[in-house]
Parts: structure tokens; sequence; C-alpha cells
């Protein structure tokens, strides 16, 4: 059976065309996935691209990645750069006005680190999204990292300074040394005033008050005295480098001061101590010595009540100061109008020294409060308010020309015992005079009578030097803290003066010494001289008297002569020292002292102590002499020699020129001292010195018409020092006796003669040129010195050289009528090169100073001796057969001969 045929309809769509459908379908997808994921192209402008590259460099929010820079471009005013970042679609909410871009780099310092990642990723973009509701594809970077934002949790203040100081952004702030906030930003205000942009972390935020002080804790602060020692304050070792900022609230406003908020303004004060609360007040002061700002403190029993922070001069007449004082607000009660206030100042007495701390670290201010109004203003006193005498007693005055250092409580002493004390000082009505009131104790009152003498004792009197201290020793409380001594002058053969009357009223002397001028019986019993001076050098009334450095009388005043050119001196001689004085006795100034030096020690002459500092008068008694009478006259001698010598011998000594001499200049005799130089003038022609001397009496017969005189000086050659002991003793003139008629009237010789001089052989050498020749130069025979040079000048037609020799008596027969005389300075050298060189020289001492040797032939061409004054040829060099001579000649072996080229 056929099956039917069955026809099939052909589909209208090859599936040929999935392909293409899905290869459409990919394409859309890809398509939204490329718009879906297209990022968003934007622009910043920075300073710099340092640390940016292309493709490389993110933008990053939060540590995530946000975007990529895909360009660099200079801008068109070469100012800066342009940054084209592709950010990605999920930051298009982020980009807007405000939005803020800044580049992160590494960053290292005593501060922070910050941006370490980027040493090994490299620099990135940060960002910190706005809040703008204006989208934004155009941004100026920022050099560093915004401020913070207001509305970031935290506390945000202002704080402004006159200077930055070393603050940066981020600076730590501190409370406690505890980390709390940093600073954001600054700028400069226009008042010119720096302000400081500050955050506060939110968990700190309640320890900022609006009574908080912040002050800048940048570097180390070192305050501290001798006393407490020294603090070294510094908030962190980041804060001494990096810089900081401390706060903290007073005390006395904890409680009163509300809580910050934000945008609330301080002032930063530039140190701790500026920073300090305090109640503000002023002291006007006559004088700002010792007040130091920040440093003088104001004291209340013992407690620190306030520092002076600023003094300024006042424009009135005397310049007084003021100080501007700020107390601590815990002694407010103070400032009121009956508070006094004076300046405590170091000072030293018998009783200790008082005021110790001021010492250690200078003036301070204390204070006595009172009552009365408020007021903040003040005038400095001169001391505390004085306390009332509390001892039943009687009230006196006495006048004075001046306080001295007299103070209200200063003692009233009899025989150096507290009698009383001063109660009151007061000017008196005409402004001339210094009215002080003294109370004198109930028991002692009786001691004051009508003809009572009252005197100050106040510091220790130049008038009286050294003795007032020893007067004194047993108060000397009243030498250094001022005081009034008592005394009632000696009534003998009279009755005692009548007890004064309450009130009555008597002179202050200035001194004791002042006292005893005005009234003679207050003098002690005893001899009473005069002297006669020239002038009262460091003389002085009370000056002592001495005998064997034993006080035993005093000056009792001066005045000029009748011709005024000298002094008259009255002194005292006390009564049980009288007999000392005999009309042999010898009066001479002890003032200062002498110190005679020489090789065998130093000599130093003195009085006593009390002489040394504030002069006086010794003496001394040679022969037995008279008992004298009161007011008998003595010649006061400027020093102990002259004093000693003055019986002896007066001499008139010439001289050249005064080198080497002086005034004491001794005089010598076999090295003992016989007398000095008194005086130096000039001769009448002026050509000349002329010395006035002084030797003893019982040396008289050693001058004589062939006696020589001669200077004796130090002298320093190669074959020695002579006179060692004139360098440090200086020189002296030496004493040769002579024979003939006694005589006063000398010439010094130029070169001193030697021992023996009269058997010495003199004789001339005559020569062109004397090359280094020199007085004393030395002649040599067979290098033996056997004689000297002892002048050299030009012979009378000035055509030759005369160099006048002394040959010693002892070597004289070396020289004969032949004998030849060459120079012998220097070296003499011969030889060759392959022989060896030969140096000659007469001596050591030739070589430098010069010198002459001498040869002499044997047989008939010695001749015969030579006598004084004959004639010889100085030679420039020898023969050499000369120095092959070798006579036979007898020496005079009992002669004297010199131990060194010069004698004496």
């Amino acid at each position: 059976m056929e099956q039917p045929t069955v026809i099939l309809k052909k589909c209208s769509l090859s599936p040929i065309w999935i392909l293409p459908l899905i290869a459409l379908g990919i394409g859309a997808w890809l398509l939204y996935s490329s718009y879906r994921d297209a990022g968003i192209k934007c622009t910043i402008h920075f300073d710099n691209a340092e640390g940016v590259t292309v493709d490389k460099t993110e933008v990053r929010y939060k540590g995530v990645a946000m975007g990529l820079v895909k360009d660099v471009t200079v801008d068109k005013n070469l100012q800066g750069v342009n940054l084209l970042v592709m950010m990605k679609r999920k930051a298009r909410s982020s980009l807007v006005a405000d939005s803020k871009f800044w580049i992160v780099r590494p960053e290292i310092s005593a501060g922070r680190v910050s941006g370490l990642g980027t040493l090994l990723s490299g620099s990135y973009i940060a960002m910190r999204p706005g809040t703008s509701a204006v989208a934004a594809t155009n941004f100026q970077g920022l050099s560093g990292p915004p401020a913070l934002s207001p509305h970031t949790p935290g506390l945000n203040i202002i704080l402004k300074a006159d200077a930055l100081f070393s603050l940066q952004r981020g600076s730590p702030v501190y409370a406690k040394n505890l980390k709390i906030g940093e600073v954001q930003d600054y700028h400069l205000a226009p008042d010119n005033s720096i302000v400081i942009a500050v955050h506060i972390r939110p968990k700190f935020s309640r320890l900022i008050r609006t009574g908080t002080r912040f002050w800048n804790s940048s570097g180390i602060s070192i305050e501290g005295n001798l006393q407490s020692g020294f603090n070294l304050r510094t908030a962190s070792l980041a804060a001494l480098i990096y810089g900081g900022i401390s706060c903290g609230t007073p005390a006395s406003l904890r409680a009163s001061s509300p809580q910050a908020v934000n945008g609330q303004s301080f002032a930063l004060y530039r140190d701790f101590d500026a920073a300090q609360y305090g109640l503000p007040m002023t002291l006007k002061l006559v004088s700002g010595n010792g007040i130091i700002e920040g440093k003088t403190r104001v004291m209340y029993q013992g407690i620190k009540a306030g520092v002076v922070k600023k003094i300024t001069v006042n424009n009135d007449k005397i310049h007084s100061v003021t100080a501007e004082i700020l107390l601590d607000p815990r002694v407010g009660d103070i400032l009121r109008e009956g508070t006094r206030f004076w300046v405590i100042r170091p000072r030293i007495s018998i009783d200790g020294i008082r005021n110790l701390d001021a010492i250690l670290f200078g003036p301070y201010i204390s204070l006595q409060p009172g009552n009365g109004a408020f007021r903040d203003h003040f005038t400095a006193q001169s001391g505390p308010m004085p306390r009332p005498a509390r001892r039943p007693g009687r009230h006196y005055t006495l006048v004075a020309k001046n306080g001295g250092s007299l103070e209200v409580g200063s003692p009233v002493l009899y025989k150096k015992m507290v009698v009383g004390e001063i109660n009151t000082l007061a000017l008196a009505a005409d402004g001339e005079s210094l009215r002080v009131g003294i109370l004198v104790y109930d028991n002692f009152t009786h001691l004051v009578r009508k003809d009572s003498v009252f005197w100050d004792v106040s510091g220790i009197s130049v008038d009286a030097g050294l003795s007032h201290f020893k007067l004194n020793i047993a108060s000397v409380k009243s030498i250094l803290d001022g005081g009034v001594a008592l005394v009632n002058p000696a009534a003998p053969g009279r009755r005692r003066a009548a007890p004064a009357a309450a009130g009555a009223r008597f002179k202050l002397f200035a001194s004791y010494a002042a006292a005893v001028k005005a009234r003679p019986g207050l003098r002690p019993r005893g001899l009473a001289l005069r002297l006669t001076a020239a002038s009262s050098h460091s003389l002085q009334t009370g000056s002592p008297v001495l005998f064997k450095n034993i006080t035993v009388g005093e000056i009792t005043g001066f005045e000029l002569n009748r011709d005024h050119r000298g002094v008259l001196l009255d002194i005292l001689i006390y009564r049980k020292y009288a007999g000392l004085v005999r009309s042999s006795t010898r009066f001479y100034n002890c003032s200062g002292f002498s110190i005679n030096t020489g090789l065998g020690g130093i000599d130093v002459r003195a009085g006593s102590l009390e002489s040394v500092v504030a002069g006086g008068i010794s003496f001394f008694t040679p022969g037995p002499g008279t008992k004298v009478k009161p007011g008998r006259k003595f010649v006061l001698y400027g020093d102990y020699d002259t004093a000693r010598l003055n019986d002896g011998l007066h001499l008139t000594i010439h001289l050249d020129r005064a080198a080497g001499v002086g005034a004491k200049t001794p005089l010598k005799f076999k090295g003992l001292e016989i007398g000095l130089v008194e005086k130096l003038r000039f001769s009448p022609d002026m050509r000349g010195v002329i010395a006035d001397c002084l030797v003893r009496k019982d040396t008289a017969a050693l001058f004589r018409d062939h006696s020589r005189l001669a200077l004796v000086r130090p002298k320093i050659s190669l074959s020695g020092i002579q006179h060692l002991e004139t360098i440090v003793t200086g020189s002296y003139i030496n004493v040769i006796p002579g024979s003939g008629n006694r005589r006063t009237d000398f010439t010094i010789l130029s070169v001193p003669p030697g021992p023996d001089a009269a058997a010495d052989l003199n004789i001339v050498l005559e020569t062109p040129r004397p090359g280094s020749l020199g007085e004393n130069s030395p002649v040599y025979y067979r290098q033996v010195q056997v004689g000297r040079v002892t002048g050299i000048g030009l012979s009378p037609t000035a055509q030759k050289v005369w160099v006048r020799v002394k040959i010693y008596a002892a070597d004289a027969a070396l020289v004969h009528k032949g004998t030849k005389f060459w120079l012998v300075s220097g070296i003499k050298m011969s030889g060759g090169l392959f022989s060896g060189f030969t140096i000659d020289s007469e001596s050591i001492e030739s070589i430098v100073a010069g010198g002459i040797a001498l040869a002499t032939p044997a047989g008939k061409e010695m001749g015969a001796r030579a006598a004084d004054g004959d004639h010889f040829t100085l030679r420039a060099k020898s023969e050499s057969s000369w120095l092959d001579w070798s006579p036979e000649i007898r020496l005079d072996t009992g002669a004297a001969k010199p131990a060194s080229p010069q004698p004496w």
C-alpha cells in the first residue's frame, strides 16, 4: 500500500543566525559594562608634580584607590602642573566643589612618621570628599593635609599669639604631658598676630575650659635657684624639636569657668611663667636695682605670693620705677590701702647673715598686710613698721649731720654693752640736720649725764683705721649694723656732772676721733709731744705711735706750720710709756712696709698691722739722753734708715747719669751696708746728677782724698755672671778706702778698680779698628787670661784707635818691649777637603765678645820689661812664628791676681 506523501513546511529562520545573535548580545553587554565601569576625568592643579608618575600614582581615600593619574602637563603660565586623573565611577558623588586633594609623600620628623608606605609604593594623592551639592571636575591641590572640618568630632578652638615660635602643622597639644590634640593650621591675621587652629580629640574636650591657659612648650625651659635646685621643663622629646603647646586650668578657675565650645579663642603665651594666672598690681620703687623681670619674687610668710612681670621707668624727677606684679589669687585679700611693701636685700652682721635667700637668688619684695578699701597700686616703703619699744626707759635726742648707717633698732652702747636703742630717725625742720631719738633703758639712765658724749660707731671708721676695729671688737654688730656709743669724760679734781633730764639734747659726733677733738677731756693722760715733718704721708688722727711694734701712743692732731711748707703733728705718749721718750729719741714714719730682697732671702720691714693699713709712727732711742717735758718738738723722719743715719756723715757724689742709682741705693764697704743715697738732684750746670748720701758716723775715716767709689751692677758674659745679687737687690755703690785728708765730695768711677790696682800694668794698644773688642774684653797669654781691656777711644790725632789694657800685677812680667799683640775675636779655621779642617779659638768668650792675645819672644828680641803707658801695635792676626815662642819668664806669684776678668 502506498504511503501518503507528507509535505513538511521549511523553517524560515536559519540556525546560522544564532551565532550573530549571541555576538550581538555579548556586544550589548560589553557596551553596557563599559558604560557602567567607565571612569570620570578630572583635572587637579598642583605647584609641582614631585613623586607623581603617570599610570602609577593613585588617588586614594582612606587607603582605597579611587583613581589613577593618566597625564601630567605644565600649565600655561608655567606656575604649576595639571594632573589628568581618571576617577572611578563610584567616586562621582565625592567629586564636588569643596573636595580636597593633596600629595602624600614620606615624612619623618621628631614628632611623627607619616607616609612611610610611599617609600616602597611611591607617592599618592589623598582626597577628602566635600559636602557641597555642586559637582566639579577641576580642583586646586593643597600643599599638605587640610584642616579638619568643623563638623569633625572633637573641639576646634583658635589660639592667638605674637609669634609662631617653632610650631608646625601637626604639632602636638599636651595636657599633663598627655597628647590631647594637635595644630591643624595657622595664618597671619590682619592685625599681624598669628592665628593657630587647634583640634582637641573628643575624649579630651572636657579638659578645655574658658579659664584654660595655653603656652608654648617648644624646646627646653630651665629655671631654679641655688636653694631649691634647678628645674628642666619640656613637654616631650617631640615637642623639644618639633614644637608643641601645653595647657592647663588654674585650680582657682576650674570650678568657676565653663567648658569651652567650638570656635572659642584663647591667648597662646610664650612660656609657662607668662601663662601663670594672677591678680595684677603695681608697686612704685625709688630704684630698680636688683629687681629683675620674671625673677624677683613677692614673698609673704615664706610663701611665694607673686612675681614681678615688668618694670618701667617713670617720667618723674627722680626717675623712679614701677614694677608690674602678678599676685597669687590666694593672697588677693592683701590688696588693701593699709598694706605695705618693701624690698628685702641681704645684710651681714655679728648676729649672722640676714636674708640669706636674698644672697642666693637676689632681692625680693616682702609685704605686711593692712586694712582698708581695695587698692592695686602701692609705693614701696624703706622697711616694715618698727616694733614699739617694750622696755621702759628714758628718751633723749641726738643731733647729727647725717644718719650714716643708723637704723631704727640700732643699739646704744656704753663700754661695748647695749644700754638702749634708737627708736626714731627724722629730719629737723630746717632739713639741715638729723634728729636721732634714743631710748636708754631704765637700769642704765644714770649713765647719761649732762656732759655725756655720743658718737656714731656705724661701720669701720677710716678716721681710726684698724684701731677702731679693735676698739669695737666686742660690738662688731654696731660696726656693721650701725649704732651709737656713749662715754662720760673723766673729771679728776672736780665733781661729776648731774644726770641728764628726759628729753635732753646732745650732739652726735661722726666718730670717736671727732669727739676727742671737740672734747679734749676724752683723751687719755700721757706725754704730749709735737713732731715736724715735710708732709703727713698716710698718717691720720688716731694712727698709732709704736715702740718695738707695741702701741705706746697715738696721733691726736695735724696742722700746717707757719710758712705752710711743712706739717706739725701732735702725738700723745700714754702715761705708763712716757719714760721711753728721751732727748735723743728719733721718730720716723712706719706706715706701710718695705721689702729688701737678696740672694740671702727677703727682709720685710713693717710696724704693726694697724700701722701698715692706717699709718703709724715709730721711734727708738740710740743714746741715753735726758727726760723731756710736754710740748717738746722732734723731727719726724721719713723712714727708719734716714732716722738711723741722721747723725752720720753727709756725702755728695757726682754721676754722669742716674742709671742704676736711686733713693735708698746702698753704699757698701767689704759687703756691709754703711749708708744710703738720700735723694738725687741735677748738678747746677744740668750736665750730671748729684746724689746726696748719708753714711754711718763710725765709717767717716773711709772717705779720704784717694778713696774711690764705684757703681756695682750685674754683668752677664760667656765667662759667667758677676754680681748676681744685684739682679735682685739692685745696684750699689762700693767704697774703696784710700789715703789722704778726709773729704765728702766724690765722683763715681765709670769702671770699678780691681784689687791691688796700683801694681797692675797699664799699656796702650794702637789699631786701625777695634773689631768686636769692648770694655772688659779679655787679654790672653797661651789661652790664659792675664788682663782686660779698660777702655777704647780715638788717638789724639784721630788716626787710630787706642785700646787701653790692664795686665794684672801677677802677670805683668809677661809684657816686654818685643811682645806682640793681636786680635783673637771669632774663630780660625784651616784645612782642606781631604785633609780635614782645624778650628782654633782662644776661648768661647772671645768668639762672641772679642779678645786680645799676646806672645813674647825669647832672647834679645824680648827686650826690656814694659812700663805703664807704653804703646804697642795691635795686629789683626798673628804670624805663625809667634805661636811657637816659648820664653822662660819668672812671674810674680806673690802679687794679687783676680779670680774673674772684672775684679771688684
